[in-house]
């Protein structure tokens, strides 16, 4: 049927997995191409691939070994401030290049995002090499913070519920001129680089 079909060499039949619900014990089916299935009994969301259970599930410690867990588990670090349209933005970018582990997401959010990331912004980073398309997001986010770097907002920038929270307190260059704009641009860059050093 599929002999002279281009994408044939892709096509894999779905295979089922058995795996043990870790809340309830019950034994649940997964098709190999589901991401997750919930469990029929209590209604556990179940996981098709170590990853996905490593960052979701609260067994997940229990059932990887703490070791493995480590290793694996996601570590979302967001950048804060009041408007997401200047620091928090380049913060992001630089993070976003300079990393190179694949356990450590990076986003930015602000308290009153402004409508746009700053052009200056966009500029300096595209000195530095970096095509920014970012765009100012809320804090009210839904995934979960591990550690909340404030940019320098002071009572603009609120608690994230359990996230440990660092402080940069780096200076604002709105208004004050491209040049100020690339300073900025240095000082984030090398808090950057220290934070890439410290995060376990």
């Amino acid at each position: 049927m599929f002999e002279n079909c281009p994408g044939a060499a892709h096509i894999r039949t779905p295979t089922i997995k058995v795996k043990q619900c870790p809340e309830c014990g019950r034994e649940v089916e997964i098709f190999s191409n589901e991401m997750q299935t919930q469990c029929g009994k209590c209604g556990f969301t179940i996981y098709n691939d170590l990853e996905s259970c490593v960052q979701w599930c609260q067994y997940a410690v229990e059932c990887v070994g703490e070791e493995m867990y480590k290793k694996l588990k996601r570590k979302r670090i967001a950048f804060v401030c009041v408007g997401n349209s200047c620091r928090s933005q380049m913060a992001e970018a630089l993070a976003k290049k300079m990393n190179e582990r694949s356990n450590l997401e990076f986003v930015s959010m602000g308290t009153d995002p402004a409508d746009k990331a700053a052009s200056e912004a966009v500029q300096v980073l595209k000195e530095e090499g970096i095509i920014w398309r970012g765009k100012p997001k809320d804090i009210q986010d839904k995934e979960p913070i591990d550690i909340a770097v404030s940019m320098g907002c002071d009572v603009g920038c609120p608690v994230i519920p359990g996230a440990k929270r660092i402080e940069w307190d780096i200076p604002d260059p709105k208004g004050k001129g491209i040049e100020a704009y690339r300073e900025t641009l240095a000082l984030i860059k090398e808090k950057v680089a220290e934070l890439l050093k410290e995060v376990d």
